[in-house]
């Protein structure tokens, strides 16, 4: 897709080898690719969703014990290989069958928190130990964030299109007839978030090529004692699918810089985006929006500087 924009792009007489042709490039590719993507996926997610019954769903992360829904919620977020916005319509789809507020919480923020690609990366680097706590960290702060937020009572700060019909109410005569379901949901949701994909999508390009690698290194190797929450709050804004911090992680593993600083910012740029604040914006008020990302921000400071301090031992 990239390539094809930027081949479209210069076409035009648009140099994309340029700073803001660059970031146009990445801005229309990744508005077009993330639009089709979740049509798709909430489509699809929707048509099977229509196969899942409620008690079936509740069986593994509807019960009683909160603390056992979190974590049949990240594994399954472990091995669905989504990236923050994608994670997004399997959220909703969750809340709408009914899943505990905290499991659903605790999927969305472990999804990217713990990247696939990382965990690939990782071992040739640090071994399989380091591996082990980075994913036992991962979904440690899922499962915190996800249960202190249902205990704050944030539940109540879900917007009313975060609701749906109850599955179990319809009837469908065919397959084709829970396609059609999924599809008028995909488009439906779709037609309401295109304002705030774009918006965040452009917001995101342009931070990602306005502001240089080697500034992000630089802070986040000479922040002393604040480096680890100064790489988490940098990377924060920084836009970068999960695939996306593949290239940044190997150069940053290659540098002199601590192994928590480097996952606090590897993490952070994963699993806290602007296209993810967008599109979680139509479905959270503000408050539980701020309160969801603060969580998240807070457990990968806290990983950041444990993963620093038991290095020495783990390495």
């Amino acid at each position: 897709m990239e390539e094809l924009t930027a081949r479209l792009l210069n076409a035009l007489g648009i140099d994309t080898a340029a700073r803001f042709g660059a970031a146009l490039a990445l801005f229309v590719a990744d508005s077009v690719k993330i639009l089709l993507l979740l049509f798709f996926m909430i489509s699809a997610i929707g048509a099977l969703r229509t196969f899942v019954s409620r008690a079936a769903a509740e069986k593994y992360m509807g019960g009683k014990n909160r603390l056992m829904s979190c974590f049949f919620a990240s594994l399954f977020a472990i091995f669905t290989p989504f990236c923050s916005c994608s994670s997004v319509p399997v959220f909703l789809s969750l809340v709408r069958m009914g899943i505990p507020f905290s499991a659903s919480i605790c999927f969305l923020a472990v999804s990217p928190l713990v990247n696939e690609y990382l965990v690939a990366l990782m071992p040739g680097y640090f071994g399989f130990k380091i591996v082990a706590v980075y994913i036992a960290g991962g979904i440690a702060v899922g499962m915190a964030g996800g249960l202190a937020l249902e205990k704050l009572g944030m539940e109540k700060y879900l917007e009313s299109s975060a609701a749906g019909a109850h599955i179990e109410d319809m009837k469908f005569e065919n397959f084709r007839a829970r396609l059609k379901f999924g599809i008028a949901e995909g488009a439906g949701i779709v037609k309401k978030l295109w304002p705030w994909i774009l918006a965040g999508t452009a917001l995101g390009s342009a931070i990602h090529n306005y502001v240089p690698d080697a500034a992000v290194l630089k802070i986040a190797n000479f922040g002393g004692v604040f480096s680890v929450p100064l790489a988490a709050l940098i990377g924060a804004p920084v836009y970068g699918s999960c695939a996306g911090v593949v290239p940044i992680a190997i150069i940053m593993f290659g540098k002199p810089i601590p192994l928590g600083t480097t996952l606090a910012f590897l993490m952070s740029v994963s699993s806290v985006s602007l296209p993810e604040a967008v599109l979680l914006r139509s479905v959270m008020k503000l408050k539980l929006l701020f309160a969801f990302f603060a969580a998240v921000i807070t457990g990968i400071i806290i990983m950041g500087y444990f993963m620093n301090f038991a290095a020495r031992w783990l390495l």
